[in-house]
C-alpha cells in the first residue's frame, strides 16, 4: 500500500486552478470562543456517570445518519440510562448556518457536534463555535494511540476534531446491472463517450463528497492532470444533486449508471436493502477519511456538561466505536473493530491511499474555488 498524506499533496496543488497561493493553506482567524464549563464531580468516572444520568440527556448536532442515530441512542440508552436528543444536519449548508444563528443569539443548545473535517475546520473554527476537545477525555481506552489509525487521534493540531471513521474509497459508485464488474477500472473510463448523461455528481461546489471527490482526484493525478481531466469530466453533462438520500435512489433506480462524490454510507443503506449498487474500486487508489464521521465540541456553556463528557468518552472505546461503525455504516479508525462488512472500504496491498490530515483538510475546503471554477455553470 502507497501512503500519501494529505499535507504532502498540498507541494503539488499550490498552483492547482491558481486557487491557492504559497506553501500551505490556512484558516482564517478564529473568533474568540467563550469559555467552555468544565465539570469535574468528585470520585472519578463513576461519579461522573452518576451527574450524567442527573442530567439525563445529551444534545448532539450531527450529520451521521438515521441508522447512527437509532444504533447509538439505544446503546448509550440501555448502558447509561441517558437519552441522546439529536438534532439532525444533512449537509454543511444547514449545519453551519443553525449554529452560527444560535451563537449569534446566545444559544448554547449542543453538547456535541458531529460532521466532516472541512465543515469543522474551514467553517466552525473561524466563528468560534468549537472548543479543544481533550480535556473532556478521561478513559485511558478512548485515548490509547495504539488502536487509532496511524498511532493519531486528532485531525488537527488544536485538538478540535476527532476522526471516528477511516474510509477508504474512490468516492465513485455504479449501477451493477448497468456496469458491468471490471468495465470502469479507471476514472479516465468515466470519460468514455458511452457515459455521458449517465453521471450523477454530488455538488462539488460545497463541502461534502463531491469536494471529496475533486480533491481526490487532483491528489492522485496531479495539478495538471487533476484540472485537466475534471475539464474533461464537466464535457460528460454530469446532474447536479445536493441530497445524498436522491444520489443512491437514482442510482438504483436506473436514471444514472454512476455517482461520483458518493455518500458512502447512504450506498451501504441502500446496498443492505439488496439495491443493485456498490463502490467502484479504481486503479488510481483513493482517500482515506473520517468523511461526517468526525466528532468535535462546542465551546461555551454545554446544556448538559457531564452526559457530553460520559458520550464523549464512551463513544471513542472499543465498544463505542463499534456500535459508531455499525450505525455509520463505515469502517471505524480504531483497529481493534472489526471491519467486517466494510471490505470495499479498507485499502488492499499496492493501493495508493491519501490518509487524512489537517493542512489536507484546509485544502480540501480552499478547493472549493477550483470546483466552482469548473463545475459553477451546472449548478442550478
Amino acid at each position: 500500500m502507497r501512503v500519501i498524506l494529505m499535507s504532502a499533496v498540498i507541494v503539488s496543488l499550490v498552483v492547482f486552478g491558481g486557487c491557492v497561493q504559497g506553501a500551505a493553506p490556512q484558516p482564517a482567524p478564529a473568533a474568540p470562543a467563550a469559555p467552555v464549563q468544565q465539570v469535574k464531580p468528585k470520585g472519578g468516572w463513576e461519579s461522573l456517570v452518576e451527574a450524567a444520568k442527573r442530567e439525563a440527556t445529551v444534545t448532539i448536532y450531527e450529520q451521521w445518519g438515521p441508522q447512527a442515530r437509532v444504533e447509538l441512542g439505544k446503546a448509550f440508552k440501555d448502558k447509561y440510562g441517558i437519552d441522546i436528543e439529536f438534532v439532525s444536519a444533512g449537509t454543511s449548508t444547514q449545519l453551519v448556518p443553525k449554529l452560527t444563528r444560535e451563537r449569534r443569539a446566545g444559544l448554547y443548545l449542543a453538547d456535541v457536534i458531529g460532521s466532516g473535517g472541512p465543515t469543522a475546520l474551514s467553517q466552525m473554527k473561524p466563528e468560534g463555535i468549537l472548543a479543544p476537545i481533550e480535556p473532556m477525555l478521561v478513559l485511558p481506552e478512548a485515548t490509547d494511540l495504539k488502536v487509532w489509525t496511524g498511532g493519531k487521534l486528532f485531525l488537527d493540531k488544536e485538538k478540535l476534531l476527532i476522526g471516528m471513521s477511516a474510509d477508504f474509497g474512490s468516492y465513485v459508485a455504479r449501477n451493477t446491472l448497468l456496469v458491468k464488474d471490471g468495465e470502469i477500472k479507471s476514472f479516465y473510463d468515466l470519460l468514455e463517450p458511452k457515459w455521458k448523461g449517465k453521471i450523477l455528481l454530488q455538488d462539488p461546489t460545497i463541502t461534502g463528497p463531491g469536494n471529496a471527490w475533486v480533491f481526490t482526484v487532483a491528489g492522485l493525478l496531479g495539478p495538471d492532470k487533476g484540472k485537466d481531466y475534471l475539464r474533461q469530466f464537466v464535457k460528460q453533462e454530469p446532474a447536479l444533486v445536493r441530497d445524498y438520500r436522491l444520489q443512491i435512489e437514482w442510482l438504483a433506480k436506473e436514471k444514472y449508471a454512476i455517482v461520483a462524490g458518493v455518500h458512502a454510507p447512504t450506498l451501504m443503506e441502500f446496498q443492505k436493502l439488496g439495491a443493485p449498487v456498490a463502490k467502484l474500486r479504481l486503479k488510481e487508489g483513493g482517500s482515506a477519511t473520517a468523511g461526517a464521521g468526525a466528532l468535535a465540541m462546542p465551546a461555551g456553556q454545554l446544556p448538559h456538561p457531564n452526559a457530553a463528557k460520559v458520550f464523549i468518552n464512551w463513544v471513542l472505546t472499543k465498544e463505542g466505536q463499534a456500535v459508531f461503525s455499525r450505525g455509520y455504516l463505515r469502517p471505524s479508525a480504531r483497529t481493534d473493530v472489526s471491519t467486517a462488512g466494510f471490505e470495499d472500504s479498507v485499502p488492499l496491498p499496492g493501493d495508493t491511499v491519501i490518509i487524512e490530515d489537517e493542512d489536507g483538510i484546509l485544502l480540501k475546503a480552499q478547493m472549493l474555488d477550483v470546483a466552482r471554477e469548473i463545475f459553477g455553470p451546472l449548478v442550478k
